[in-house]
């Protein structure tokens, strides 16, 4: 089954929904498209330090290292640059169109980064999406 027809299908679900939550059935929630499955691993990706995950020690994105640098042009470039370089090893089928960097005036050790991007299966659909790196420190 291709792509666009499990988007088309209302019985055809993709992936797990993250962060994980209890669904209908008491199962966990899914998503119903390649879309919606896309937005969920870019966070998943961008959210997960190199080394946490188990048997994919290099799956990830080294945002919190850049937390507690001074926010200037430079930041962004930096930004850009580390998620471009894991979405690019990662899930090169995510079209980045756009990243932008926000400063949380509420916390020091927040980054808010929000991504556009399209997929290779739906390259007209323009996603969105925003992640908060935070320091566990």
């Amino acid at each position: 089954m291709s792509a666009i027809e499990t988007d088309l299908n209302p019985d055809a679900f993709v992936g797990l929904s993250f962060p994980l939550k209890v669904g209908s059935n008491y199962d966990f929630q899914m998503t119903k498209t390649v879309l919606e499955q896309s937005v969920h691993n870019l966070r998943n990706l961008l959210l997960t330090y190199p080394g946490e995950r188990v048997a994919q020690p290099t799956f990830g994105c080294k945002l919190r290292d850049l937390l507690f640098e001074p926010i200037n042009e430079d930041l962004q470039v930096r930004v850009e640059e580390e998620i471009r370089r894991s979405v690019s090893e990662f899930l090169p089928y995510i079209n980045i169109i756009d990243i932008d960097l926000f400063d949380n005036n509420s916390d020091e050790n927040q980054l808010l980064v929000t991504i556009k991007f399209t997929t290779s299966l739906s390259p007209d659909e323009i996603q969105e999406t925003t992640v908060s790196a935070t320091t566990s420190y």
